[in-house]
């Protein structure tokens, strides 16, 4: 009995004594030299040994004389001499090859003869083009140069030359012509004329019917029948049947596909142009409509059509209604154009830009050399200041106006203006303030500062002083001297006391009347400013006009408030050196009163749009510049001038006029310095 070893280990670990059966079995698990091993339990010993030649065998191989390699021949015939292999052909009865054996190639060498697949290259089979029966089949026929073969439907070969026209054949083909009982003849087409009967050859088959050429039928009916009409047309292929679709449009429109069938569109031609929407299109392409697109690629082309837009050197032009061809600019022209614009516009043109482009901002250096009043009063009334110098026409929405004491630096203790105005001329602006918002006794420059179009910081050197007491001239008393048209109606179109004064016109005084030129009524008052004295006056003036207007277009009234010189003698006439002048003016239904500042000019214009004005007019003399500025809502005027340094007086002279007009006003103060 055998034991595991790993059993007979645990019999033997230490500590332990193995029993008696214990030892006898591990003993009984060996083979003990007495004993022998069968051959059976040797592992591959009966396979190995089956592998061994049997010796008897092996020793009857040794003694045989036929059996070693002095007597046989190898596979490859290699161990054989001459003499061995003639001996071979003796027994083989094998001789000499004759001359007229038939060889194939093998590669290298090239036989005499043929294999069966190079004679299949070379010739047709005619197992290949016929069927059991020994029929050509039709699928075969073009093989065997009867390039086709198709019925037709004339009944005689007369018939079908005369129609021969109507069908695509070649030279071999094979032509079916039907009998009545769908019988068929045919006939070979040999090439030439095809009108000519000579050239078809009958193939002595007569009374051929379509079954007869196997698979005939079946081709046929691949093939489509003709249109039954003359025309043009289409082939339609929906569902396995096909159908002809007449292609007949109205004559010169081109066609289009509609999904079915092809139609005449709305596109039109005519003398090789398209018309769109038209027959007679008068270009290459005439449209009735707009047009969209993309993009436009314009050739040079300098011709001139009216209503045309073209590009020629590097410019596109615009050719109107009447032949006059005009530039057109682009964004990028516009800067080097505009350089331009001067030279092209007149005098008139070039103030009227100016008026108009009131945004026309410098970037020049600020300097301001003129500051006037240089004195205010230190109370609660709007002051307001004329700067006079170069480039003060800044941008407003980048620019900042304070007041700043004398002997400060930059950026201590500045007062904010109320708001500031300037001119497109540059030469002048307008600040404003209250008097009691700057410190009495102190004395102040004011600081302009601009980010755009150029970063500037200015301070003037004139400065303004302000103190609590200024010398007031008492204008309550003020005198007047007047003068109408017509003797003693002074007192009907004037009312004068001290500072206020008021004209209202009357037909007593003259019958109204367009005569803008006559003056009907001069006003003037006594000295109210000596002479060689600095000065300040504020006056507030209103005009109006009543009832309707008589004269169409016209300017037909004028009234004249400003300063004249005392020596001057009051008469029924404009002497005035320095005034406003006030206007009204109708034009059809449109009528509305508007003011000048001392010229009648478009550059001196403000007109509100209405039946009533009013104004605030401001005089200073400093020297012999006399400083004037009018504001009319938001809209100031200004002018500078140089004149007398006598005394002056107010003045205030009317013309006639088309309706009835009333001048007033009132001096609000005036005061030296």
């Amino acid at each position: 009995m055998k034991i595991p070893l790993n059993q007979i280990f645990s019999y033997f670990e230490t500590g332990d004594f193995p029993t008696q059966e214990q030892f006898q079995a591990a003993w009984s698990s060996f083979w003990h030299k007495d004993d022998s091993i069968p051959a059976d339990k040797v592992t591959n010993l009966t396979n190995t040994l089956q592998n061994k030649v049997d010796k008897s065998v092996y020793e009857l191989h040794l003694s045989d004389p036929e059996a070693h390699a002095a007597v046989l021949a190898k596979k490859n015939a290699a161990n054989l001499s001459d003499a061995d292999k003639e001996a071979w052909k003796t027994a083989l009865d094998v001789g000499q090859l004759p001359d007229n054996i038939a060889t194939v190639d093998s590669d290298p060498l090239i036989g005499n003869v043929y294999t069966k697949s190079q004679s299949k290259d070379l010739f047709m089979m005619i197992d290949d083009y016929v069927n059991n029966d020994g029929k050509i089949t039709a699928d075969k026929l073009e093989s065997l140069a009867l390039t086709r073969i198709f019925k037709v439907n004339e009944y005689s070969l007369q018939d079908f030359v005369n129609n021969s026209h109507l069908y695509q054949y070649e030279e071999s083909d094979l032509i079916a012509i039907p009998s009545a009982d769908w019988k068929y003849t045919l006939y070979f087409y040999i090439g030439g004329e095809k009108t000519n009967v000579e050239n078809y050859l009958p193939t002595g088959l007569s009374n051929v019917t379509i079954g007869m050429v196997e698979g005939l039928q079946n081709v046929l009916n691949t093939k489509m029948d003709k249109p039954t009409a003359s025309g043009n047309y289409i082939a339609s292929l929906l569902n396995g049947a096909v159908t002809w679709k007449a292609v007949n449009p109205a004559s010169n429109y081109l066609l289009y596909w509609n999904g079915t069938d092809f139609k005449e569109s709305g596109v039109f031609h005519n003398a090789g142009k398209l018309g769109i929407g038209l027959t007679t299109p008068a270009e290459q392409l005439h449209l009735t409509g707009r047009v969209r697109s993309t993009g436009y690629i314009l050739e040079d082309n300098n011709e001139t059509v009216n209503n045309q837009i073209t590009a020629f050197n590097r410019s596109l032009l615009f050719t109107n209604s009447v032949g006059i061809k005009k530039t057109i600019l682009t964004n990028e022209d516009l800067p080097s154009e505009f350089l331009k614009l001067p030279a092209k516009l007149t005098k008139v043109q070039k103030e009227q830009f100016g008026i108009d482009w009131n945004n026309q901002y410098s970037n020049g250096n600020l300097n301001v050399y003129g500051l006037t009043p240089p004195v205010i009063k230190n109370d609660h009334i709007v002051r307001y200041f004329v700067l006079q110098g170069l480039n003060l026409n800044v941008n407003p929405a980048f620019t900042s106006i304070k007041f700043i004491p004398a002997g400060n630096a930059i950026g201590t203790g500045e007062i904010e203006c109320l708001g500031f105005q300037t001119f497109a001329n540059g030469l002048s602006m307008i600040v404003s303030v209250y008097g009691d918002s700057l410190q009495s006794g102190n004395k102040y420059n004011l600081v302009i500062r601009t980010t755009n179009p150029t970063v500037q910081v200015h301070r003037t050197t004139g400065s303004i002083n302000v103190v609590d007491t200024i010398n007031n001239i008492d204008i309550s008393g003020l005198k007047w001297e007047t003068k109408s048209y017509t003797p003693e109606q002074e007192g009907n179109i004037f009312n004068m006391n001290g500072g206020l004064f008021k004209y209202n016109s009357s037909p007593n005084n003259k019958a109204y009347a367009y005569e803008p030129n006559v003056i009907v009524a001069s006003a003037k008052s006594d000295i109210v400013f000596e002479a060689n004295t600095n000065f300040y006056m504020e006056m507030n003036m209103a005009l109006s006009t009543v009832g309707p207007a008589t004269v169409n277009e016209a300017y037909d009234f004028y009234g004249y408030l400003g300063l004249i010189q005392k020596s001057i003698p009051l008469t029924l006439a404009d002497n005035s050196f320095l005034r406003v002048i006030g206007s009204s003016f109708r034009s059809g239904g449109y009528e509305s009163v508007l003011v000048w500042n001392n010229t009648s000019s478009l550059t001196t214009k403000i007109e509100p749009g209405a039946a009533v004005l009013n104004a605030n007019i401001i005089i200073m003399r400093q020297g012999n510049v006399y400083t004037q500025f009018v504001t009319v809502g938001s809209t100031s005027i200004i002018q500078s001038i140089t004149s007398t340094t006598e005394a002056v007086s107010l003045s205030l002279t009317a013309s006639n006029s088309s309706k009835q007009k009333t001048i007033s006003g009132s001096v609000v103060q005036a005061f030296t310095f």
